[in-house]
């Protein structure tokens, strides 16, 4: 609220009165307090001094009092006790009036004076403690010598007190009266101190009273200004409040702040206390830094707000049903300033969660877009058979993988059992979607694995759990209907696209790299004579296929290497598909742990592009199959770290491990050399699926490696499966 020119001038002329009149009552207090304590030390002096007017007389009269007896013979001793006390009291009384330092005058110093004078006669009576007298048969009681002494030092005394009392008593009088009238003028004065005391104190009263009169209309205008400011407070949907210098939330804030943090009370709450339990550590360190850079006077504002880091605040709360719900919270901070510099922080929270979600749809249906742009580049580039056969074999796989999902299972063994057979089916499928640049697939096949390994670390599973795996796994499903009905569209198109030179203008597409072409297709395996070339058509898919991959793990890894391939036209029909899987997962393999960069390649010597060599043939038993990179090797000291890293084995176990042992790691469940997942390493499964299939053609796998040199795997199929279906076909 702004107050008018009059308006202020009026409260500061109010303002000055009341403190110059704060300053009078002030002042007058402290005088009169200390005039009243002036006239109780004069009060308490001339007390003293009127008892002491009497001291002189009784001095004398005691001294009077002693000499007689002392002539006549009698007992002196109670007279002498009551000069001594009389004495002693005069001589305290006197010294404690000169010492409270509330008496200066000059009667005063001549009392004192006289008294001193006093003192040469008068102490060696008070100080006698000898027997004055002397009894005797014939002359009975006479003065001894110290009597006579102590007589003659009385009569003395005597009468140098007869002579000097009217004057010390007079000094005594005069002091008094001196002190008598120095109380009266303190009197005076504290009378008229008090007075004007009341006097102010009337002002003030009536200046108070006027000032309220006056501020009635302000107040008024006030009380209207808070109840709009409530009333915004209360309608607006952000939240707002203030940080002090101790980043802590003011007496006001808006109504919307307690809707979007569930509490009522924000007085003296710290920032770091409001978002303690909403937001992680890192993220909440972050902000408390944030806020302190905002109390910095050379801070620019505008840059600060470009590096919020509450721009988009993820936080999770409490829903009204018991559960716990995800809200985005926009956080946005004007300093407000003052006289003396930053006064204060504007905090200003929305609840952007609606426009977050928008956005996320957005952008959801904008991948999707470019997603099956994509996948139908992609599909472009693969021959439609063996999309197909793909396609056929994922929604087995899939097939395969709800059956497990549905199997009963009561205990956590038999939970873990399905865990084991779903990762294995899913990174086969995902192997293979890879390998043909199905990205769209192979990314949703990963998310299942993404479930399948958090499931893995949990202490104890129920069928609960796997709910979340049934909903992904039917997204996927009608993923791979919408790529089939994709392919079939495609294949139309190609079927139907008008033959060049008829009088049709086509359109191609830019020139792509693209891998090797595979072998013109041999004639139908109906024509085709019995043996080894039967089933040379579908073999033949295996060389685009791993070319495709290859060149994709080139790119994604930063490695170079050649693909060789040799004898892939020989694999039987019944061998395909372990072949291919087999090959699919050594080759990730290779470009990730095995072939190095070129750079290290160039620090070892290397030729700067590795070889991947991969040979099928046939063997004395049946058939080889034998795939060799040139690149890291295998350390087995490397394996038995990760191992142990992992807790697959112990420390004991791998320092008793030989070589053999160790290498056998590599086939173990669950274990990988590389701590990150990633879409082609990391899981832990790819080569246990390789030897799972294997071994279950009845089959062998070997593997022999160099550190630095060579990594080899040697793979014996038998040839009796694939005679037999070669004789049923």
């Amino acid at each position: 609220m702004t107050l008018s020119g009059t308006e202020r001038r009026r409260q500061l002329v109010t303002a000055g009165i009341g403190m110059l009149l704060t300053i009078v009552m002030s002042a007058v207090l402290f005088f009169g307090f200390r005039q009243a304590t002036q006239m109780r030390a004069n009060i308490t002096a001339l007390q003293a001094a009127s008892a002491l007017q009497n001291y002189p007389d009784d001095i004398t009269q005691q001294l009077t009092s002693l000499r007689d007896r002392l002539e006549a013979r009698a007992y002196s001793g109670q007279a002498l006790e009551d000069l001594q006390g009389t004495v002693r009291r005069f001589d305290r009384q006197l010294k404690e009036l000169n010492a409270s330092g509330s008496v200066s005058s000059p009667e005063l110093t001549r009392a004192l004076q006289l008294w001193h004078e006093y003192g040469p006669v008068i102490e060696p009576v008070v100080a006698f403690n000898g027997q004055p007298y002397v009894d005797s048969d014939t002359a009975g009681s006479s003065l001894s010598r110290d009597g006579r002494t102590h007589y003659a030092e009385v009569k003395r005394a005597q009468l140098f007190a007869t002579d000097n009392a009217k004057t010390l008593q007079g000094q005594l009088a005069t002091l008094a009266s001196t002190l008598q009238r120095d109380a009266s003028e303190a009197a005076t004065r504290l009378r008229t101190l008090l007075f004007i005391g009341v006097l102010a104190a009337l002002v003030l009263a009536a200046a108070a009273s006027w000032l309220q009169f006056t501020r009635s209309r302000q107040e008024r205008v006030a009380r209207e200004a808070q109840e709009q400011t409530r009333d915004i407070l209360k309608t607006v949907r952000e939240g707002f409040f203030l940080l002090d210098a101790d980043y802590r939330i003011g007496s006001v804030w808006s109504d919307a702040l307690g809707r979007m943090f569930g509490r009522e009370d924000f007085a003296g709450l710290s920032f770091e206390e409001l978002l303690k339990d909403l937001v992680p550590a890192a993220t909440l360190a972050t902000a408390t830094k944030y806020i302190k850079l905002l109390w910095g006077e050379r801070a620019h504002e505008n840059l600060m707000k470009s590096i919020n880091p509450l721009g988009q605040l993820e936080i999770t709360m409490d829903n009204s049903h018991g559960g716990k719900e995800t809200r985005y919270l926009q956080f946005d901070f004007h300093r407000v300033m003052g006289p003396g510099g930053i006064k204060h922080v504007l905090c200003s929270v929305g609840d952007i969660t609606s426009s977050v979600l928008l956005a996320r749809e957005l952008q959801e249906s904008q991948d999707n877009a470019n997603a099956q742009v994509d996948m139908m580049l992609a599909m472009m580039h693969i021959d439609p058979l063996q999309l197909v056969s793909f396609l056929d074999g994922a929604e087995t796989g899939l097939k395969l993988v709800n059956t497990i999902l549905k199997e009963p299972a009561r205990t956590d063994a038999e939970f873990r059992k399905k865990l084991s057979g779903l990762f294995r089916e899913l990174h086969s499928i995902k192997g293979e979607a890879s390998a043909l640049n199905l990205s769209s697939i192979a990314a949703r096949v990963h998310s299942l694995e993404d479930i399948v390994s958090e499931l893995k670390k949990k202490a104890e599973l129920s069928g609960n759990d796997f709910l979340p795996m049934v909903l992904k796994l039917d997204e996927l499903l009608a993923h791979l209907r919408s790529v089939r009905e994709m392919a079939g569209r495609l294949t139309a198109l190609k079927e139907n696209a008008p033959v060049p030179g008829s009088g049709t203008t086509a359109f191609s597409a830019p020139p792509v790299s693209a891998p090797p072409p595979p072998p013109a297709p041999a004639p139908r395996a109906e024509a085709q004579p019995r043996g080894g070339q039967q089933f040379a058509r579908r073999a033949e898919d295996l060389t685009p296929t791993l070319h495709s991959l290859a060149e994709r793990l080139a790119q994604d890894q930063g490695k170079r290497f050649r693909l060789k391939l040799a004898g892939l036209n020989e694999v039987p029909a019944p061998y395909v598909a372990t072949v291919k899987d087999c090959l699919i997962q050594m080759l990730r393999n290779a470009a990730v742990h095995g072939i190095e960069s070129p750079e290290v390649r160039r620090s070892l010597s290397k030729q700067d592009v590795g070889v991947v060599s991969v040979a099928f043939q046939r063997s004395a038993e049946g058939f080889d199959l034998v795939f060799e990179d040139d690149g890291a090797g295998i350390a087995p000291e490397t394996l038995k770290a990760a191992a142990v890293r992992q807790q697959l084995i112990s420390e004991e176990d791998a320092a008793a491990m030989d070589t053999r042992t160790a290498m056998a790691l590599i086939f173990r469940p669950g274990f990988s050399t590389q701590d990150e997942v990633s879409m082609d390493a990391g899981r832990g499964v790819g080569m246990d699926v390789v030897a799972r299939s294997v071994y279950a053609l009845g089959g062998k796998i070997g593997v022999s490696t160099h550190p630095g040199k060579y990594t080899r795997f040697k793979i014996s199929l038998p040839a009796g499966q694939a005679a037999g279906n070669s004789a049923v076909a």
